[in-house]
């Protein structure tokens, strides 16, 4: 026995209560297989630390990490260095890699910020600011003021110390302003938790509205076959408060406010943990001669306790699971839409319409994120600072902006986005198309002309122009404006088009794609034009811009339209200059004051015409301006993953694995309830539930985790191996596994069997496989046939994988049907004729074109074959 020999005490779940043997020579010897030993005495010194457990670990488990939590061992060998804390940074990853797919609209910036809760020593902190740079800062919330001190210097030491903050505190009671991370992450840590609809409704408080919360736990397993007795020891003996369910915990998070509240059974993954524990201990055992009788008793006490705890995983006592959440974002209309909004969204919630139903089921009422207004709802400086402080979007249903103090919005934070911004300027483009057509060929001084009866000829009325012969001048360069001259020049490619803003805005692109002339002055450009046409923003610098300079200047045969904002224009000198006749007409679609007092002159003038604001007046863009609400929140606070859009790919997911396992039931290629289909959906797959016969598998009997051990081990292996991979099948058909037993393997001798020309890869049988030490085998089988689509498991079966469900099934089909040919040969004995090498290698490249890959014409037709119970 040495100084510093690990002891394990296994009474503590995370197997964190350990004693450190410090020796303590006493004036006895202690007892020891030498009995003529003169060795002195050792009396065992307990001691409290985390050390104790890391020591462990690195002494029993041959693994001197700091990550101690469970892990994923997907594509990890035990027998490597630092195996078990390999698997924990896997984990660590896995559930940052969850976090990320949910807030990716803020992966792509650098000011990312999450926190950790129950941090522990924050070695899953300093991993992912090591291997992730858009995290701006990482906080480490832990109550052990000695572990804090660690993580520190540890953070230090790798250079992190200015994006990592570490607090001493709890989860229960974060000493933290609201609304300040994008993301609550814990690892092992809410099983301590005295409540967990407190940490829950924290960890909601400190989170971004739109934000994440990823953790991972033990939860209670509720099997009726556990009786109360052992769930109470279990928790006593553990120090486990509020002991829950995950569907517990799920109905937790919601009543803290939490929404798409969503979990994944990872019970598999901590079964493996253990089972690498206990072969390590096994092994510790069996050959580790020089350890004292007193320490083999204790690991082998360590070994018993971890089989209880294995046993326990099977009757089901406790999972492990994720369990994922997003904060919703609260939206309220300010004005009332055209056409009614619809939120699809679950995780925005109007607060307007709630208020308005009173017998609606109420959720728990968040602080107002996102204001909605449309044009006639001014907004000035004061509206905008008296909104709360957490309103950080406003929406406006309009192409304008004047309505809005962006100065106002831009100092308090707020940004300002458009709905229906495509549609309006198409109808508005459209709109003025029309009017620059009509208004240069004089059509509006031709209303009510009649034609005349007597005395017509070639040459009557014939003063407008096409607007090919025109000079059309235009102010600004917008998205407007660029749209309409695109459409101008597709039936006037000629036509002299000019335009003007101020110098530093001129827009050579422009008048290179679009083969425009720059004007300086708008004086000189009215003086030259036909029309006149403003088509720029409100704002106060473009306030009057149409002066009664601007005006003056126009020739008497030329005319002004005005489909933009009224406030662009002095009336009185439009006024004026109409009532001389000195310009021919104007066209005005806005006016200011709008709308214009009854007893204004431009109403009596013949030469001028007043529409009602009409240029967007369509169904068209009332629903684009109502309908693009929603989407505009979900880009903002990147929620697009959890919409109606989500729901449905999920549902036909279902639908195609469901008619896969009963097609493979209903052509004989099933065995009872064993092999297995899954395909990827989000971070995890969706996966053959087990115990179930195929025939009567329904679309939502798909679970993310089988009760098939050897189904997760499998498919983990080669998702790892082809991170491109979207479905895999394995099966045990007939002939697929006696091919699978003779030494030449698949011969693709037919047709039939250029689907697999040069892509069955070939897997050597390990066994059973319930152990996921077999996992780096299969990866490493795959990974060595790059092309491969199929793996051929010796003396088992085999694994088709590829991009579809429709793929994967059709491509299994063909292989047993492949398979069952090349029995059929061996058994005449006769010499069989080898297709040509250069035919197959044709016929292989043809069977992945897109009209005939896999699956492609086959799958509709084999969809008619399968009715559901549902």
């Amino acid at each position: 026995m040495t100084a510093g020999s690990p002891v394990a005490v296994a009474d503590s779940f995370h197997f964190s209560h350990y004693y450190w043997r410090e020796i303590e020579q006493t004036g006895s010897q202690e007892s020891s297989d030498d009995e003529n030993s003169t060795a002195p005495a050792f009396k065992p010194k307990p001691v409290a630390s985390n050390s104790i457990k890391l020591k462990f670990y690195a002494q029993v488990m041959g693994d001197a990490s700091e990550q101690i939590h469970f892990g994923k061992w997907n594509n990890i060998d035990e027998s490597q260095p630092d195996a078990y804390g390999k698997a924990s940074e896997a984990m660590t990853d896995y559930m940052f890699d969850l976090a990320k797919s949910l807030l990716p609209h803020r992966v792509d910036e650098n000011d990312f910020t999450y926190v950790d809760l129950g941090s522990g020593t924050g070695a899953a902190a300093i991993r992912l600011c090591e291997h992730n740079p858009f995290i701006l800062q990482a906080t480490c919330l832990n109550l052990c003021h000695a572990q804090n001190m660690k993580a520190m210097q540890r953070a230090k030491e790798a250079g992190l110390g200015n994006r990592l903050e570490i607090v001493d505190g709890s989860f229960e009671d974060v000493p933290t302003a609201n609304d300040v991370f994008d993301l609550a992450f814990s690892q092992d840590a809410f099983i301590h938790s005295v409540s967990k609809k407190r940490t829950f409704a924290e960890a909601y408080r400190i989170v971004k509205p739109g934000g994440a919360l990823v953790f991972c736990d033990l939860m209670n397993g509720a099997d009726p076959d556990v009786s109360v007795e052992e769930h109470y020891n279990f928790t006593k003996s553990n120090v486990v408060n509020d002991w829950l369910t995950p569907e517990e915990n799920m109905q937790a998070c919601r009543d803290a406010g939490w929404r798409d509240v969503q979990w994944v059974d990872l019970t598999t993954d901590i079964r493996i943990s253990f089972q690498r524990m206990l072969k390590k201990v096994t092994f510790a055992l069996e050959h580790g001669h020089a350890i004292s009788n007193s320490d083999r008793v204790q690991l082998m006490d360590y070994r018993d306790s971890i089989f209880t705890r294995i046993t326990q995983i099977d009757r089901g006592l406790f999972k492990w699971a994720v369990i994922h959440a997003r904060k919703p974002v609260y939206m309220e209309l300010a004005c009332k839409p055209p056409v009614p909004f619809v939120n699809t969204n679950g995780l925005v919630t109007d607060l307007s319409a709630e208020e308005s139903n009173d017998t609606a089921e109420k959720s728990p009422k968040g602080d107002l994120n996102v204001v909605v207004v449309d044009i006639i709802t001014k907004m000035p400086k004061a509206k905008i600072d008296a909104l709360p402080s957490t309103v950080e979007l406003l929406i406006t249903m309009s192409a304008g902006l004047d309505h809005i103090d962006m100065e106002a919005c831009a100092a308090k934070g707020i940004t300002v986005k458009q709905s229906g911004r495509e549609s309006i300027t198409e109808h508005v483009v459209q709109y003025a198309l029309g009017f620059l057509i009509l208004a240069l060929r004089d059509a509006f001084n031709q209303i009510s002309v009649p034609f005349p009866a007597k005395g017509w000829n070639l040459n009557w009325n014939c003063e407008g122009k096409p607007i090919t012969d025109s000079t059309i001048a235009i102010v600004g360069m917008g998205l407007i404006a660029k749209q309409l001259v695109e459409q101008i020049r597709k039936i006037a490619p000629n036509t002299r088009i000019c335009y003007h803003v101020p110098a530093c805005f001129k827009d050579v692109d422009a008048e290179e794609k679009y083969n425009l002339e720059y004007c300086a002055t708008l004086e000189d450009m009215a003086a030259d034009c036909d029309v006149l046409l403003p088509l720029c923003p409100l704002s106060r610098h473009t306030e009057g811009i149409i002066s009664r300079e601007v005006l003056n200047k126009l020739k008497p045969t030329a005319g002004f339209v005005n489909i933009a904002r009224g406030g662009l224009v002095d009336h009185e000198a439009l006024t004026e200059i109409l009532e001389k006749n000195a310009i021919k007409y104007a066209l005005l679609d806005t006016t200011f004051p709008e709308p214009l007092p009854a007893d204004h002159r431009l109403w009596g003038l013949k030469n001028c015409y007043i529409f009602p604001h009409y240029a967007t007046n369509t169904m068209a863009v009332r629903e684009a301006l109502v309908n693009e609400i929603q989407p505009i929140i979900e880009e903002h606070y990147g929620l697009g993953h959890s919409d109606e859009k989500l729901r449905k790919e999920e549902c036909a997911l279902r639908y195609d694995l469901a008619v896969a396992h009963r097609l493979t039931a209903k052509y004989g290629m099933d065995m009872l309830v064993w092999n297995h289909i899954s395909a990827r959906f989000r971070t995890g797959c969706l996966i053959t539930p087990g115990r179930k016969m195929w025939s009567k598998i329904n679309p939502s009997d798909l679970v993310f985790s089988s009760s098939n051990v050897t189904a997760d081990i499998i498919h983990d292996a080669i998702y790892a191996a082809r991170p491109n991979c979207k479905a895999i099948i394995h099966l045990h058909t007939p002939a697929a596994t006696a091919v699978s037993c003779l030494e030449s393997g698949f011969i693709p001798f037919t047709q039939d069997s250029a689907y697999f020309y040069g892509k069955v890869a070939n897997y050597e049988w390990d066994g059973v496989s319930d152990d996921a030490s077999e996992g780096p085998a299969i990866t490493a089988a795959v990974r060595s046939a790059p092309n491969a689509n199929t793996l051929l498991m010796n003396n088992h079966g085999f694994v088709c994988f590829g991009s579809s469900v429709r793929e994967v099934w059709v491509l299994a089909y063909y292989f047993e049907r492949c398979c069952q040919v090349q029995l059929d040969l061996l058994k005449t004995g006769a010499k069989v004729r080898m297709p040509n090498k250069a035919v197959m290698e044709k016929a292989a490249a043809t069977s992945y074109l897109p009209e005939f890959a896999p699956g492609v014409c086959e799958w509709e037709a084999l969809c008619e074959e399968v009715t559901f119970d549902e």
